[in-house]
């Protein structure tokens, strides 16, 4: 996930070529809202950008058309396909829209980023080292096997559920109609594939209220549908892996090798056309001064 960079956007489709590059749809709105300022028009962007099927998108496309005119032509020049979950792979189990993570991440070692290299790397390592061992505590306070965000999705999906009719074709195939929009949305659920037409199950891996309330209808255990990569074994797995304490330059054995001299310093070719520029500069000062004497 990027900013849309050119540079970045070409080495992705050159070195990876079968990733899935999104962008940030928070850096697009920054983009998008320079010429369309206002609350009703963020909401309504949020609303376009979280819609995890074509037909919520298109109807939230119309809700912002309605706003003013020529607002979704100036929206869709972004490719849609790169920042709205409608069209997001679902193999990933990751429906994640913004670069917060990063962006997080960067402010977090800010003060680290404006040191030397080795200082830099250093601060960097420590924080992640007590980091690392913070989160594997975490996993000590969870009250079930599930993460605590994964359910709290997961307990907000199971409310939604409530405003979900069903209808059963008797075998693994459910029509579920959804009245939380201002157009009620007829969603097909597959208990055996695990699928909705919502897609929103398939991208998170967290059941969404249309297969709850499915579940609930059949009896089923809700908690056996959430994908494992939010179990505690799955995270434990994902920091597994100590960062060891290192001692510092004072505590290292003295080496016998020869110091490492620094590289001869060159001269730029641009210091070098700088200058004859400048004295051409002021070789036509000084004619110019005669001149006029």
């Amino acid at each position: 996930m990027s900013d849309m960079q050119k540079g970045l956007l070409k080495a992705v489709s050159e070195v990876l070529p079968e990733s899935e590059h999104r962008w940030c749809a928070r850096h697009i709105l920054a983009n998008w809202s320079k010429d369309w300022r206002g609350l009703e028009r963020r909401n309504n962007f949020w609303r376009c950008a979280r819609a995890s099927c074509v037909a919520e998108l298109n109807f939230h496309l119309d809700s912002l058309n309605m706003l003013r005119n020529g607002i979704c032509e100036s929206l869709l020049r972004y490719n849609k396909e790169t920042w709205c979950r409608a069209y997001f792979n679902c193999d990933r189990k990751y429906d994640i829209i913004d670069n917060n993570m990063c962006e997080t991440f960067n402010a977090w070692i800010l003060a680290a980023r404006h040191k030397t290299i080795i200082t830099m790397l250093e601060e960097i390592r420590v924080k992640m080292m007590e980091r690392i061992g913070k989160l594997r505590e975490f996993a000590d306070t969870w009250i079930c096997d599930i993460s605590p965000i994964a359910m709290k999705v997961y307990q907000d999906n199971m409310a939604q559920s409530m405003r979900c009719t069903i209808k059963w074709n008797g075998e693994y195939g459910y029509e579920v109609e959804d009245t939380s929009l201002r157009v009620v949305l007829k969603h097909c659920v597959n208990m055996q594939a695990q699928t909705c037409t919502c897609r929103s199950w398939m991208l998170k891996g967290i059941s969404c209220a249309h297969a709850i309330a499915v579940m609930h209808f059949k009896n089923l255990d809700l908690i056996n549908y959430i994908s494992h990569w939010y179990h505690k074994s799955t995270y434990l797995k994902a920091y597994s892996t100590f960062i060891q304490p290192v001692s510092n330059m004072q505590m290292w054995p003295t080496s016998t090798n020869p110091p490492i001299e620094p590289p001869p310093i060159k001269k730029m070719l641009v210091d070098q056309r700088r200058r004859e520029e400048e004295k051409k500069l002021n070789i036509l000062l000084l004619e110019s001064f005669q001149e006029g004497v």
